[in-house]
């Protein structure tokens, strides 16, 4: 069964990333993506050349740490090799489908202006946007087959003083419940050119958050006043260098029978972060319990924190059968996405070591549910 041309390959693809970039609002990452692993957590690396299987090479460069030379002292052959660190990312090919039925039934199939194939653009679009967004959801959960290497464990509490804690830990990168010392995160700079740490939480961390004691104080005497107070608006807001934010919570289905997370394995009706019940399960995996002990699983993010790669542009495909009695549409991408985790081309730091862990991600568990 052969695809159906619709139109030349040129006007398909500028026709199908006009309808993208019509939802890019949608998606909950867009704001903190960008080509620019300093202003951005989610770095967008884009090769329009790359296929199945082809690579895409992250490239980072390091600081120089040495000593100086004092007085009359041979400083030639004390120089500091330039620091370097890459990793790579594998780009695979997905296919988004929807059902026509037979609506183009004795109409122009080639004729892209046909409300069917706008209709059909639209949807498959605003499904990209909520796909993307879980796979960068799940990939920052650490369940694509990238284990945590830094959690701070709270237990069953998640308060103001909490915040603090957190801040200083972000800060001098220490005092973890899993993971050494290491590299402090770097933060991300705001349009504005301030640096900060994106913190992400769920809807039920946000709850134990607003309800304790601490924050509420915070809220009330420190908070400003009027209409863009924190109260009011039910937002959280910047709290000292952490700009705290809630996000969505996960709606959909997950093939439990997968070897971890896989993107085609998972149904997503609306993207956002799972959490764990006591005995492993993910939310929308099958056999999760919400009855169990549950386990909330917040991010604090920090530049270049997490890489999506994306190859071949975008396309939309067309396919009939029963004499094009029946057909289906197609959005067809080349991407991939992991958490940062850098390799030292020459030598890493002795200290604030970078390579071979979650470069700019440390992960926050806390118990939401007894």
């Amino acid at each position: 069964m052969a695809y159906v041309g619709v139109g030349s390959e040129l006007k398909r693809k500028k026709w199908l990333r006009e309808g993208l970039i019509q939802k890019k609002t949608n998606s909950f990452w867009s704001t903190f993506s960008g080509q620019d692993a300093s202003t951005a957590v989610v770095v967008q690396v884009n090769n329009e050349t790359a296929d199945t299987g082809h690579t895409v090479v992250f490239d980072y460069d390091g600081n120089l740490s040495g000593k100086s030379t004092r007085g009359t002292d041979t400083a030639y052959g004390t120089g500091e090799n330039k620091k370097k660190f890459s990793t790579t990312l594998t780009v695979e090919r997905h296919r988004l489908v929807v059902n026509n039925g037979d609506k183009f039934d004795a109409k122009d199939i080639g004729d892209l202006s046909l409300a069917e194939h706008a209709d059909s653009r639209d949807k498959l679009a605003d499904l990209y946007m909520r796909w993307k967004d879980q796979f960068i959801f799940d990939t920052a959960q650490g369940l694509m087959g990238q284990a945590p290497t830094h959690i701070i464990d709270l237990s069953a509490t998640m308060d103001y003083n909490n915040l603090l804690d957190i801040e200083k830990k972000v800060k001098t990168s220490s005092g973890f419940s899993t993971g050494g010392t290491r590299r402090p995160l770097m933060p991300y700079r705001l349009s504005n050119g301030e640096g900060v740490w994106l913190f992400l939480v769920d809807t039920y961390m946000a709850y134990k958050l607003k309800a304790s004691t601490g924050y509420q104080n915070m809220v009330y005497n420190a908070d400003v006043r009027g209409a863009d107070n924190r109260a009011i608006k039910g937002i959280i807001g910047k709290i000292g260098s952490l700009l705290v934010v809630e996000a969505d919570t996960f709606f959909g289905e997950t093939d439990a029978a997968a070897t971890g997370f896989t993107m085609d394995k998972t149904k997503v009706e609306i993207s956002g972060m799972r959490r764990k019940d006591s005995a492993g399960k993910w939310t929308g995996m099958t056999g999760y319990d919400a009855s169990l002990q549950q386990i909330s699983r917040g991010l604090i993010l920090g530049a270049g924190g997490i890489q999506l790669a994306m190859g071949k542009m975008p396309d939309y495909k067309y396919e009939a059968t029963d004499f094009e009695k029946f057909s289906e549409s197609a959005m067809e991408i080349w991407c991939g996405a992991k958490n940062t985790k850098l390799y030292a081309e020459n030598s890493d730091y002795s200290k604030a070591k970078v390579a071979g862990y979650n470069f700019g991600s440390i992960f926050l568990d806390v118990q939401v549910q007894a």
